[in-house]
């Protein structure tokens, strides 16, 4: 089977179902699983399955729409990265769409790193941040949900083309 070229879709498709795997497990997990760190690793999993999945619809709908011209970005990219006079609809919605508050900002935006907070940490804990609880936790259920529906939408779209 050598040889065989991966799609984008096939990509985006594997990424989504990544995705769903790491939501079932933050879902199903005891929070004081790897020494209470269980969560973070799942979100942050989750959130990186997202914006590859979301890099990948993105490369498939400009491998789909060859009347544009445009070449992928080298490295990480978005919506907002295509600089061309003519961009196909679903780019330029979704360029809107990376810089509004909601859950494709959430993906695209996904704060990985975090700032340790200046409260000390309780008694042997090694890594905590204070204002970790007082931070609102991204609905990454609802980010993936939204995400699966807008690529079902934007697929459908093409397939008139």
């Amino acid at each position: 089977m050598a040889g065989l070229k991966e799609s984008f879709r096939g990509q985006c498709n594997l990424h989504v179902y990544f995705a769903e795997q790491y939501l079932a497990q933050l879902e199903s997990s005891d929070p004081s699983d790897w020494g209470g760190h269980i969560r973070r690793a799942c979100s942050d999993s989750l959130a990186w399955q997202l914006q590859l999945a979301y890099q990948c619809h993105l490369a498939d709908l400009i491998d789909q729409q060859p009347k544009f011209g445009l070449a992928l970005p080298q490295g990480l990219f978005n919506a907002r990265s295509f600089d061309a006079e003519e961009l196909p609809p679903e780019i330029e919605e979704l360029a809107g769409r990376e810089v509004e508050s909601g859950w494709l900002a959430t993906i695209v935006s996904y704060a990985f790193l975090q700032t340790a907070s200046a409260s000390p940490a309780p008694r042997g804990v090694l890594a905590w941040d204070g204002q970790a609880e007082l931070r609102p936790k991204p609905d990454l259920a609802l980010c993936l949900s939204e995400l699966k529906s807008m690529i079902a939408r934007h697929r459908a779209t093409l397939m008139e083309y």
